[in-house]
C-alpha cells in the first residue's frame, strides 16, 4: 500500500513538473509568416520567433514549430511576409538632442494651413501629453486663400498639448484653445494697448494674437526646467521606437539617472541606453566602483568619451587619462576626424595596451573618418573599434579596407547632428560611391557590430535563442529591393524586451501599449 502511494505521489510530482515546464514555455509573443534575417551565422534566415519574459525562446524556419509555445495568453503577430530584423543599435548619438528636435516646429515651408495640422500630428506621435508645441515661421501670404489660421484648425488633435506658433514676421502668433486657457484668455478678454485678440464674425477668439497680446501666452511658455527635460527624454525614447532603434550609445547626456531612470520605472522607456561621460571624469566613476557596461540591461554606464584634438590639453595628458581609465576597467572612446587625429589616437591606444597589458578593452575611435590608408590595418591589429556614421559623412569611406583589416565596426548616426534613421545610414553605406558594402554587412554593423562595441554581443544584436527580444519589422525587404530605395523603407513595428513599443496600427491588430494614435 505504501509503495502504491509513493508511486502515485511520484506520478503527481512528475505531472506537476511537466505542467510547470509547459507553462514556462508558453510564449508571451510570437511572430509568424515572417522573412526573418537573424544576423546569427548559425541560422541566418527563419520564418517565426517566440518570446517570453523579454527573451527569445525559439527561432524556427517553419511556423508550425512555434505552435507548441502558444498558450491562452500568447499574442500573435502575422508579419505577412515582411522583413524582421534585430532591433537597431545606434552606436553614437546625442540622445537628449534628439528629444530637443521636437522643442520647436519649423513652418516656414508650409504652403497650406492643413500642412500645419499634419506637421503637428507627426509631433504628437512622440511628445508626451502636456508638452508645449512651439516654433512657427508660417506665412499665410504664401497660401492660396491668404486666410489666417485658427485655433479650431488645431483643437481636434491638440486637446492635450498647448500650441503657440509665431508667424514668419513675428508680428502675430497662433495659439490653440489649450494655450489660451492656460493663459486665462477667453471671449471676455479685452484687447490690450498695442495688441489684439483676433475674433471672428461671431465674436469668438480665433487663436490669433497680435502685437502685445502675444505676451500673455509667451510669459507662460516653459523655460528650461526639470519638467521640460523629462518631457524631452520621453520624446527621445518615443522617437527611437518609431525609428526601430532599440539601443543607443549616448555620447554624453547628463540626464540618465534622473530622467531615463524615471521613465523606466514608469514603464515608458522604449530603448536601452549606454550612457557615456567625459574622459576627464574617469576617476569619479572609478571611485564609485563603476566599470565598463555597468548597470542593468536597460540603462548602463562605464564608457568615457573625449576628442583626439581640442578637448585635452596635450597628448601626454590624453594618454594619462586613457591609461588610468583603462586600468580602472572603463571603456574609452575618442572622437577623431582626419589623418593626424586618427594616427595620434591609434598610437596612444597602442601605447596604453602595451603598458597595461593584454585584455579585452575594446577601445573605440568615434567617426574614424579621414584615416590614412596606411593606418587602417592598425584598427584590426589592435582590435580598435571603428565607430562609423555613414549618413553623416556620405561620399567615400573605405569600408572594405576596414573590413579586410579585421577591425570591429559599429554603425551609428550622430543624431541629433544628423538624421536618426538607421535606414539612411544603411542606404548611404550600401550606395557609397567609393567602397560600397552589402546590405547584410551594413545591417550586421548596425546590430551585432554595435552590440560588440558596448560589450553586449552575448545578450543582443541578433535574433537568437536566449538573447533579448529586441526586434524590428520593416515595410520592405531591404535585402531584395533596389539599393536606392532602402532609404524609403519604414518601420512597421518595434519590439523591446518582448513588448510592442511602436506599431503601425493598420499592420496588425495586436495592441500597441504606450503609443498614442
Amino acid at each position: 500500500m505504501f509503495k502504491r502511494l509513493l508511486i502515485f505521489i511520484l506520478i503527481l510530482h512528475l505531472l506537476f513538473v511537466i505542467e510547470i515546464s509547459a507553462q514556462k514555455q508558453e510564449a508571451d509573443l510570437i511572430i509568424i509568416n515572417a522573412k526573418v534575417r537573424t544576423m546569427d551565422n548559425k541560422m541566418k534566415e527563419a520564418s517565426a520567433v517566440a518570446m517570453k519574459d523579454g527573451k527569445i525562446i525559439a527561432v524556427e524556419k517553419n511556423d508550425r514549430k512555434v505552435q507548441k509555445y502558444v498558450g491562452t495568453r500568447t499574442k500573435r503577430i502575422d508579419a505577412r511576409g515582411k522583413l524582421v530584423l534585430p532591433g537597431f543599435n545606434d552606436s553614437h548619438v546625442h540622445f537628449m538632442g534628439i528629444g530637443n528636435i521636437f522643442s520647436s516646429i519649423d513652418l516656414k515651408d508650409v504652403r497650406d494651413p492643413n500642412e500645419i495640422v499634419e506637421k503637428i500630428r507627426f509631433y504628437l506621435r512622440f511628445i508626451p501629453k502636456g508638452r508645449w508645441i512651439l516654433g512657427g515661421g508660417w506665412n499665410n501670404q504664401l497660401w492660396d486663400s491668404k486666410d489666417l489660421p485658427t485655433r479650431q484648425l488645431l483643437d481636434d488633435i491638440t486637446y492635450d498639448n498647448p500650441v503657440f506658433l509665431y508667424s514668419a514676421d513675428g508680428t502675430m502668433a497662433l495659439a490653440n484653445s489649450k494655450a489660451l486657457k492656460l493663459a486665462r484668455i477667453d471671449k471676455n478678454k479685452s484687447d490690450v494697448t498695442g495688441g489684439e485678440f483676433v475674433r471672428n464674425a461671431k465674436g469668438e477668439l480665433t487663436g490669433i494674437l497680435k502685437g502685445n497680446a502675444m505676451q500673455y501666452v509667451k510669459l507662460i511658455t516653459p523655460q528650461t526646467t526639470t519638467k521640460q527635460l523629462a518631457e524631452v527624454a520621453e520624446t527621445a525614447t518615443n522617437y527611437a521606437a518609431y525609428m526601430g532603434v532599440t539601443s543607443v550609445q549616448d555620447m554624453h547626456s547628463d540626464y540618465i539617472s534622473d530622467f531615463f531612470g524615471e521613465l523606466q520605472r514608469q514603464g515608458k522607456l522604449k530603448n536601452r541606453i549606454y550612457d557615456c561621460t567625459p574622459l576627464s571624469e574617469w576617476k569619479k566613476l572609478a571611485d564609485q566602483g563603476i566599470r565598463r557596461a555597468n548597470g542593468s540591461e536597460m540603462i548602463r554606464t562605464g564608457c568615457l568619451k573625449s576628442f583626439a584634438d581640442g578637448d585635452i590639453e596635450s597628448d601626454e595628458q590624453l594618454y594619462d587619462y586613457i591609461s588610468e581609465a583603462d586600468k580602472a576597467g572603463l571603456q574609452v572612446m575618442i572622437h577623431a576626424i582626419g589623418s593626424r587625429p586618427n594616427n595620434n589616437i591609434l598610437s596612444i591606444f597602442e601605447r596604453v595596451a602595451t603598458t597595461n597589458g593584454a585584455k579585452d578593452r575594446r577601445f573605440r575611435v568615434e567617426h574614424a573618418y579621414g584615416v590614412n590608408p596606411s593606418d587602417i590595418e592598425r584598427f584590426g591589429k589592435s582590435n580598435t573599434i571603428a565607430s562609423i556614421q555613414p549618413y553623416l559623412f556620405g561620399g567615400n569611406y573605405p569600408y572594405r579596407s576596414m573590413m579586410r583589416s579585421n577591425a570591429p565596426i559599429a554603425f551609428g548616426s550622430d543624431a541629433s547632428i544628423t538624421d536618426f534613421n538607421p535606414l539612411y545610414s544603411i542606404y548611404s553605406a550600401v550606395n557609397n560611391s567609393g567602397d560600397n558594402i552589402s546590405v547584410e554587412d551594413a545591417v550586421q554593423f548596425y546590430t551585432v557590430g554595435s552590440a560588440y562595441a558596448e560589450f553586449q554581443e552575448d545578450i543582443k544584436g541578433s535574433i537568437s535563442v536566449g538573447k533579448l527580444a529586441d526586434i524590428v519589422i520593416l515595410s520592405d525587404d531591404i535585402f531584395s529591393i533596389k539599393s536606392d530605395k532602402i532609404k524609403d523603407a519604414t518601420v512597421y513595428m518595434t519590439i523591446l524586451d518582448g513588448k510592442i513599443v511602436y506599431n503601425v496600427r493598420e499592420f496588425t491588430t495586436v495592441p500597441s501599449p504606450n503609443v498614442r494614435p
